[in-house]
């Protein structure tokens, strides 16, 4: 930072650091935004989350930009990943334009790279992030409104109570049940529900949770809160639902919202979920185009080494099961390439030759296709730089097939 002598780089240390670091949040995304009880939280509770997770730069002493680390847990097709959410990513506004986020994203990079991390995510701003090599790759934000008013009067046929702590290990069964129909999602552990449930938060919002029981056992649950200045009640979070169980959720989330002031129903979860299409299925719904997550590779042939059991999963049930090749995966600076014998993948490495043309990948890009967000045609008819021979664009199809996505919030 010798261009920037009165600037200085650290990691958060003391009491004062911390509290330096939520005036920052307030002052920059807002004193009613709850972003600093959400970053308070993860100092206090969070399981893995530490000091050295948050990166800030100082001005002669004074905190004037910051942003951390969420550690997470995601998988694709059931091969762990460890992803790094970018967060709380702030500069003060009279210290902007002093290229001081650059200095802190290059900081972040090295330490993420250097503990092993897989993937870097981030839901933020539109564009922003393009410099920093990252690329939109996972749905993010999608929604269904419908107008309380307009929900039948169901009938509540199950009981539906407050969720509690004893009901935690039942309801990691349901949404694990729930995630397999999710190429890539979160993986939420004991702790970090136990830390949602203690704290009654999940990211900046309060939430109120709810067990549903048929039979006197616990078939569901799902998670709320209210917008009051919109007059929404959020449907935060659900399991998978059958439709009398979720005409009965229905049924109760439309007498709560209409006791409580509230005027629409907006489910905030996945276009894949059961109870999404219920919604839909009433024909008085209304779905917006989602944003999405923006994710950044961190070490190319080191996600397609964590991935070999996938990709011979994927090869083991397609017409190329006996396959031998090295596939040269050209990606401009460099490539990795990829031995195959007889179905089995032997090796992947990466050299820094480009000469092998057969299969060229956009580098920033791929990650859409690696995650199953996008299919090599369609990644093919918006960019001239993805390009595969026709000889092998099948193969490429059966490696990374497109597939939905979601990722719940786990912190």
């Amino acid at each position: 930072m010798s261009e920037h002598s009165d600037f200085t780089f650290h990691h958060l240390e003391t009491n004062e650091d911390v509290e330096q670091c939520l005036e920052i949040m307030r002052s920059v995304f807002g004193q009613n935004s709850n972003v600093d009880m959400m970053v308070k939280k993860w100092i206090d509770h969070h399981p893995t989350m530490t000091l050295n997770d948050f990166f800030v730069i100082k001005r002669r002493g004074k905190m004037v930009a910051c942003l951390n680390i969420i550690p997470s847990k995601w998988s694709i097709g059931g091969i762990p990943l460890k992803v790094a959410e970018l967060a709380c990513v702030a500069t003060l506004p009279e210290y902007r334009h002093q290229k001081l986020q650059r200095i802190l994203m290059s900081k972040y990079h090295e330490q993420i790279t250097r503990q092993g991390y897989d993937l870097s995510a981030i839901e933020g701003i539109p564009y922003y992030y393009r410099q920093f090599e990252y690329e939109y790759a996972l749905p993010l934000g999608e929604s269904t409104k419908i107008q309380l008013a307009k929900i039948p009067d169901y009938k509540l046929t199950h009981v539906i109570s407050p969720f509690t702590s004893n009901d935690i290990p039942r309801a990691m069964q349901l949404l694990t049940e729930a995630q397999q129909k999710f190429y890539v999602h979160s993986l939420r552990d004991k702790e970090i529900w136990k830390m949602q449930q203690e704290t009654g938060r999940v990211s900046e919002y309060k939430f109120e949770a709810y067990a549903v029981e048929e039979n006197g056992e616990m078939t569901a649950y799902f998670r709320l809160n209210a917008n009051f200045e919109s007059k929404e009640l959020l449907l935060r979070e659900i399991t998978d639902v059958e439709e009398p169980t979720a005409q009965s959720i229905l049924g109760f989330l439309k007498n709560l919202g209409i006791q409580r002031g509230l005027e629409t129903l907006v489910a905030t979860i996945s276009h894949h979920e059961p109870f999404t299409r219920y919604l839909v299925a009433t024909g008085l719904a209304e779905q917006n185009p989602p944003y999405a997550w923006q994710i950044r590779i961190i070490d190319y042939a080191k996600i397609l080494l964590e991935m070999k059991p996938l990709l011979e999963k994927h090869l083991a049930s397609s017409p190329q099961r006996h396959l031998t090749e090295k596939l040269n995966f050209n990606f401009y600076r460099y490539t990795v390439q990829i031995t195959i014998e007889n179905g089995e993948i032997t090796n992947i490495e990466r050299s820094e030759t480009c000469e092998d043309r057969k299969i060229r990948f956009n580098p920033l890009v791929f990650v859409q296709l690696l995650l199953g967000h996008r299919s090599l045609k369609e990644l093919q008819t918006v960019y001239p730089d993805f390009l595969v021979q026709p000889a092998y664009e099948n193969l490429i199809n059966v490696l990374f097939p497109k597939l939905p996505s979601y990722i719940h919030t786990d912190y």
